[in-house]
């Protein structure tokens, strides 16, 4: 069992990633969850209300790709099929933060094109801004934009708590196998209770 972990509320920031309708939920509209990830939905709700009430900054990451794939990824690899991906035009209803999360004005919403959420985002910024030491991250996919922003935050030497119940990814085993075995080497992995009691 993972030791204990303390964390100051004000010092730690909670970061949401792609927890949008086309990602979160997929074909639309309309939008319909999983079975799958309604209780990853469920303990994201319950860690927002957490950080609400304790005055843990929230930030939340949306992907956007313009129609024309000028800002689509342009290397290719062997399992997603090379370059590009789906256009997700910027403001469509698929871009947007699913209704069960949604963010309040006081939280930050910012626009990704990659799977780290510190690429080419003002993320950096916002950190240093609040003087938060600790992101609680999680969202989709586990070994995607979730591996990619924890590794980023360990190479920025960036304190980084994955919270595993609130990540999710298109087949358990890939996901277990990150949580399990390439997330812990990198960054502390913790669930949402132990997050909650983290935070006090």
């Amino acid at each position: 069992m993972a030791e204990p972990i303390s964390l100051e509320p004000k010092k730690t920031a909670l970061i949401v990633i792609d927890m949008i309708n086309a990602i979160a939920k997929g074909q639309g509209p309309p939008y319909t969850i999983s079975p799958q990830r309604q209780s990853v939905i469920e303990h994201y709700q319950r860690l927002i209300a957490h950080c609400r009430k304790v005055g843990t900054p929230i930030i939340y990451f949306t992907n956007e790709r313009r129609p024309d794939g000028v800002d689509a990824p342009k290397t290719k690899s062997d399992i997603m099929g090379g370059a590009g991906g789906n256009p997700m035009a910027p403001g469509s209803v698929a871009t947007q933060v699913i209704d069960e999360l949604k963010p309040a004005p006081e939280d930050f919403l910012q626009v990704k094109t990659r799977f780290s959420g510190f690429y080419g985002t003002n993320l950096d910024s916002i950190l240093k801004s609040l003087g938060t030491e600790t992101i609680l991250v999680g969202g989709i996919s586990t070994q995607r934009s979730v591996e990619g922003t924890a590794r980023d935050a360990k190479n920025r030497d960036l304190q980084c708590v994955v919270v595993s119940d609130c990540c999710t990814a298109g087949e358990q085993d890939v996901h277990d196998m990150t949580i399990n075995h390439v997330l812990p080497l990198l960054v502390q992995v913790r669930t949402t209770d132990e997050v909650i009691a983290g935070l006090g």
